[in-house]
């Protein structure tokens, strides 16, 4: 199974077409410092081990540190150390650290305006094009009120490709074998998993493994491939899912709003121009890990399952009232949700 997420489309010329802020891709990491500043060191709170996830902040903090010969420092601090995956955003809103990833669909309740990114099945066929999605909704005013409650301003997205399902036992080759398959899966990809009569739970990415082989899930919804090889789940699991392309949550990273506007005004320059950079390197580290780690499902012996006509048809008839049924979830907390989807859909049309 190959990921058909990826283009060769140049991502800072997306990009740059689309927000106007992210302007500028160094051919080549600087030799010495091409913005004068202060020293200034950020922490930045992330759970797990560095893999495909991270690789987007990762290059974002290699742009700054290159660019300023090492005085702006955004120090990756990974394994929970600052703060556990569920209270990054909380971590964030007292100061506790300067920069940190968190995922909406951990904590709908917090930001429920950034649950529309995670809507299933939305028409977004490559990487590039989701990271203009993910920036012009940055930019919408509900969005950045969003982010100001929780004393942040958003930093960038963290791309996932689309979502495969993988599990232990027999593989559910057919609708009915999918009945009360316990499975953790999150936003809208849970959604669909539950109208194939699933029963979904959401563990987060850390307790995925141990949770599986204890047994009190049998399988779970991940970004294909890297998610499932960072967390080992091959290594215990059956089966896998064969491009089905389930859909694709989206994470963000975020800075503590007093962090930022204590940075001189170069330095929050340099941010801005530094987040294509840390797309394009997101992308190709996708690229590269997908050939490795299909070689690693392949020796696992994983079982692939086809997506049954049965099963499509059940899958694309619960997408559009997923998207529905977030809207008037959305609604009702005195959100424009309508007009937050409609948003999205033109933005993944003039992406494509």
């Amino acid at each position: 199974m190959q990921s058909k997420a990826i283009t060769k489309i140049g991502l800072a010329a997306v990009l740059a077409a689309t927000t106007g802020l992210l302007t500028t891709i160094p051919a080549a990491p600087a030799q010495a410092a091409e913005v004068d500043g202060p020293e200034v060191k950020w922490l930045v709170s992330l759970w797990g081990a560095r893999r495909g996830f991270t690789e987007g902040i990762e290059g974002l903090a290699q742009y700054v540190s290159d660019k300023t010969d090492g005085n702006f420092e955004m120090s990756l601090q990974y394994g929970e150390v600052l703060s556990s995956s569920r209270e990054n955003l909380d971590g964030l809103h007292i100061g506790a650290f300067e920069a940190g990833a968190f995922c909406a669909s951990y904590h709908p309740d917090k930001t429920p305006a950034l649950g529309g990114l995670d809507l299933a099945f939305l028409p977004i066929a490559s990487l590039e094009a989701r990271a203009r999605v993910v920036e012009d909704y940055y930019q919408l005013p509900v969005v950045q009120e969003e982010f100001g409650k929780w004393n942040t301003v958003p930093l960038m997205g963290i791309l996932m490709p689309n979502y495969e399902a993988m599990g232990t036992g027999e593989p559910p080759d057919t609708l009915g074998e999918w009945k009360g398959v316990r499975i953790s899966s999150v936003g809208g990809v849970g959604q669909l998993m539950s109208a194939l009569g699933a029963s979904v739970t959401v563990v987060t990415a850390p307790d995925m493994f141990q949770s599986m082989e204890r047994g009190l899930i049998d399988a779970a919804t991940f970004p294909y491939t890297y998610a499932f090889a960072s967390y080992r789940l091959h290594e215990i699991a059956d089966w896998v899912t064969d491009n089905w392309g389930l859909g694709a949550t989206v994470c963000h990273s975020a800075v503590n709003k007093d962090a930022y506007e204590a940075l001189p005004d170069q330095y929050k320059e340099l941010l801005r121009e530094g987040i294509a950079a840390g797309y394009e390197h997101q992308i190709e580290k996708y690229r590269e890990v997908d050939i490795e780690n299909e070689a690693a499902f392949e020796e696992a012996g994983l079982t692939r399952v086809p997506l049954a006509d049965e099963v499509r048809a059940v899958i694309e008839a619960a997408a559009e009232p997923s998207w529905n049924a977030w809207v008037a979830s959305a609604t009702e907390e005195g959100l424009p949700a309508q007009d937050l989807l409609e948003s999205i859909l033109e933005s993944a049309a003039a992406a494509e």
